[in-house]
């Protein structure tokens, strides 16, 4: 696919431009697409805006939750219950503590590495070799911004 740029104060005729039937039929198919995305566009706006208040009332279900969570588990604990049987629901209610391995800050990852290689240097070295190896992702995107109606 060719690209080309037009300049707003030089304007060539549609007619002078030479291009392939394939490059015509893009160009021809380009105001379809671009209606279409727009308008996909608007609708996925509209949906993520709902989505941001259905996280909202999810976000105070959990908070309501967590004290409750915490309610229950002190009162479990306190008197060493490790199960609940709710007649009710047919269902049951389990105490259970795991315990795993929290993430690693950087520095707090070069600390445990100048710790094992008892050299602050090599860790900072093996620190930055890793940094640099990191493999990178390229994104690319079409972004769609509506202007504003000036009031």
């Amino acid at each position: 696919m060719s690209h080309r740029s037009t300049n707003s104060t030089e304007s060539t005729p549609m007619s002078d431009i030479q291009m392939t039937p394939e490059e015509q039929q893009e160009f021809q198919n380009l105001p379809g697409l671009l209606t279409q995305w727009k308008r996909i566009q608007e609708e996925k706006y509209k949906l993520l805006e709902q989505k941001r208040v259905l996280l909202e009332q999810i976000s105070e279900q959990n908070k309501r939750c967590t004290v409750m969570e915490g309610l229950i588990m002190g009162t479990m604990k306190k008197h060493s219950i490790g199960a609940l049987d709710l007649k009710s629901s047919n269902a049951r209610v389990l105490y259970k503590k795991s315990i795993r391995k929290a993430p690693i800050a950087k520095k707090e990852l070069v600390s445990l590495m100048a710790e094992h290689l008892k050299s602050e240097k090599a860790a900072k070295e093996l620190q930055d070799f890793l940094e640099a190896k990191r493999v990178t992702k390229t994104k690319e995107a079409l972004v769609y911004e509506k202007n504003e109606a000036p009031e």
